[in-house]
């Protein structure tokens, strides 16, 4: 289960909390009936069907996003029952209703979970106000709203983590480009989008010419300081859902999702115009070898990139053998 993805792990780890409260909310009922609090035993009743539907329900569709509606409701029971019983239990439901924040911030997302946290506090401010005094309003209120701080502070800093971890995980950390790690998964991905949607997936590798010079020449801090510069300026030519890939030190690969041959051909060229067009110092001239290829049907990744790395190389070839004539 740890070699899951987050967006797969995130609907088996729910269905397991699920039936695991199921379980203990089964308990519970026992020592709640030995003690005679029957109305309690009546609405943990209630509970524990929903949290096995939710469970079933999230693991049936554990692999689309159909699962995530399934929580508002069951958020709503939980939080309906522990109001009704909270003028005859105002303790031992407030107490219940401290659990809801962290409940809400693990199934719900973080905008949704915040608002119905809010919802929850002024509900049970006004139940207990009209049925205990201000006081204790107050109090509990002033606790539950703590809680929700709390959880929200950790919610965020668990989603922080997670997205700084992820772009660690999938970018490159010199260029700020993706890595070829990611390349993959993404092209495997924009075929599979294509042959759904009858789009063509095309690709443009991008060689910076005599790289190992430049850097013997300039120095590899100078080098390292432009590379940001150089993926920034390619990001400004190409269009919003196309992505970018550093694979080697010379080498990056454009990823154009709906993009066909001519379309490629032409962004390719006007970039490559636009590139060495640009000053880009302390380099006096700035030397790369562009290529294009647009995915034949059912052509495979490994099989593309193959083909894009082999036009990369001719047009190379031909580059140098330009050169040596020019001189």
């Amino acid at each position: 289960m740890n070699e899951l993805p987050q967006e797969q792990l995130l609907p088996r780890l729910q269905a397991m909390v699920y039936t695991l409260v199921a379980a203990a909310l089964l308990l519970l009922i026992y020592d709640q009936y030995r003690q005679g609090l029957y109305s309690l035993v009546l609405s943990n009743a209630v509970s524990i069907p929903a949290f096995l539907f939710s469970a079933i329900y999230i693991y049936i569709n554990r692999d689309r996003d159909a699962f995530l509606w399934v929580n508002y409701p069951l958020v709503g029971l939980l939080v309906g029952l522990a109001l009704f019983q909270l003028p005859d239990y105002p303790e031992l439901m407030t107490h219940y209703l401290f659990a809801i924040p962290m409940f809400t911030y693990f199934c719900l997302p973080m905008m949704h979970a915040t608002w119905c946290n809010m919802t929850v506090a002024v509900l049970m401010a006004a139940v207990l106000w009209v049925h205990e005094d201000v006081l204790v309003a107050l109090r509990y209120t002033t606790n539950f709203s703590l809680l929700v701080v709390s959880a929200w502070c950790f919610s965020y800093l668990t989603l922080l983590k997670g997205a700084s971890l992820q772009r660690l995980a999938l970018t490159d950390q010199v260029s700020g480009a993706y890595n070829r790690e990611h390349f993959y998964h993404l092209l495997e991905r924009e075929i599979a989008r294509g042959e759904a949607t009858r789009q063509s997936v095309s690709l443009i590798g991008i060689v910076l010419d005599d790289y190992r010079q430049l850097i013997d020449l300039h120095g590899n801090r100078s080098v390292l300081q432009f590379l940001p510069r150089f993926v920034r300026r390619i990001r400004q030519l190409i269009r919003g859902e196309d992505d970018i890939f550093r694979m080697d030190d010379d080498l990056i690969i454009l990823v154009l999702p709906n993009c066909g041959e001519e379309g490629a051909i032409v962004l390719m060229e006007r970039m490559k115009r636009k590139i060495q067009e640009q000053s880009w110092k302390p380099f006096a001239e700035l030397s790369i070898s562009v290529a294009a290829v647009t995915r034949n049907h059912e052509e495979t990744t490994a099989s593309l990139e193959k083909r894009l790395l082999a036009r990369l190389q001719k047009q190379q070839r031909t580059s140098l053998q330009l050169a040596a004539f020019s001189d």
